[in-house]
């Protein structure tokens, strides 16, 4: 058993200070009261999973496919190429897998694509997910991240995390023996790490690492190789303090895009009747108006996109909802929504099978507590799916 204290005196007693096991030295923390270099520091969700485990996974998985003869490395990419994404997918669409990226084992993609290929990876190849032996070993690791990712997070979910980490671990070994890295071992310490800890998506590297392409650019461009840090963060900072300078809206807490008049022949008879009952009385060619984008305390609500807009209370299934309109009325604004009905979860797509009722109900954006990304609709089999990473749970 290696251990770490041990490691670190040999290091501080040795004249040479050679690093022994990847430890160079002290941490630098060393002295603050209970602090410990391996047990004060929490996991990675970002490295450890989206960039780590998960591509693995999907890389293992098509070049199973390869090797049955079921796609081939050309079909892969061309199936990548021409899926279609989402409205709000599509900002995080990943680059296609390219042969030479299949045979080198290597994902070229940021952290946030290389999450939405792995949640979308089901729908873009349904029709050939059941004919891998090894595709339950991404089922269990799309059930355990599903858990890590969710923010808040129940304690009694911790006994279902230890047991899924344990269960991918013996899917590995049996599946993928020769993938098991590091990385895939440190899944089986997020249970303790999220005991100790709370949620892993609370301690993540995402915000952080979204700013290495905009610090990249800055650096090359301003050739400026002295204090690297503290160029960058006085440049972002001034930055910052310019656009919000700018920005008029900052002193409301939210502001639409592209308002104009609404006209009552955009309304059919059953949006008039929840209008009117709604609002009384009401004038529709002249008391609202309606905007493609609202922005309300930094969330961003889009038409045609979809939300969750409650939880059963039974078993907290998601119902989802399409923002038809987004109208105002009297300075307030409201979502006109059309409330779908939840038929199942699928297990095989890892997604909601979801179906219109038009049925019309306007709702204001505060209520919407329990997720607010906008989520895109895919078709599969003439079903309509929606899906994302997270386990919801009634506040």
């Amino acid at each position: 058993m290696i251990d770490h204290d041990d490691l670190v005196d040999k290091i501080i007693n040795d004249p040479d200070r050679i690093p022994l096991k990847g430890v160079v030295g002290p941490s630098p923390l060393r002295e603050l009261i209970g602090f410990h270099a391996t047990t004060s520091l929490p996991r990675d969700l970002m490295h450890d999973l989206i960039e780590g485990v998960c591509p693995m996974i999907i890389i293992s998985l098509l070049k199973q496919a390869s090797a049955l003869r079921i796609l081939t490395y050309i079909r892969i990419q061309e199936r990548m190429e021409n899926f279609q994404y989402g409205k709000f997918d599509s900002s995080n669409q990943p680059p296609p897998l390219l042969v030479k990226h299949l045979q080198n084992n290597h994902m070229a993609a940021t952290a946030a694509q290389k999450l939405c290929f792995y949640k979308l990876f089901p729908i873009i190849f349904h029709d050939i997910v059941d004919l891998l032996p090894s595709f339950v070993v991404y089922q269990v690791l799309r059930e355990i991240l599903d858990l890590i990712m969710s923010y808040p997070f129940r304690r009694k979910w911790l006994h279902v995390l230890g047991e899924l980490c344990e269960t991918f671990h013996e899917k590995m070994i049996r599946h993928f023996p020769d993938k098991i890295t590091p990385k895939a071992h440190y899944i089986r310490e997020y249970k303790d790490m999220i005991n100790d800890f709370a949620p892993a998506i609370k301690q993540w590297c995402s915000r952080y690492e979204a700013k290495h392409s905009y610090f990249k650019k800055i650096t090359v461009r301003t050739n400026n190789f002295k204090n690297i840090p503290k160029m960058l963060v006085t440049r972002y900072h001034l930055k910052q303090c310019l656009t919000f300078d700018h920005l008029t809206r900052l002193q409301s807490s939210q502001y639409p895009v592209g308002m104009r008049k609404v006209r009552k022949n955009c309304f059919d008879i059953q949006m008039k009747d929840i209008l009117l009952k709604h609002f009384n009385h009401i004038d529709l060619d002249t008391d609202l108006y309606q905007c493609n984008i609202l922005i309300h305390n930094n969330i961003e609500y889009r038409r045609c996109g979809v939300y969750v807009i409650d939880l059963k209370p039974s078993h907290e299934q998601p119902i989802f909802a399409p923002v038809i309109m987004i109208i105002k009325k009297k300075e307030k604004w409201w979502l006109l929504v059309d409330i779908l009905n939840t038929i199942c979860y699928d297990e095989k797509l890892s997604a909601w099978q979801i179906q219109s009722t038009t049925r019309y109900s306007l709702i204001d954006s505060n209520d919407l507590t329990y997720y607010h990304k906008g989520l895109d609709i895919y078709i599969v089999n003439n079903l309509s799916f929606v899906s994302f990473i997270s386990r919801l749970t009634l506040h």
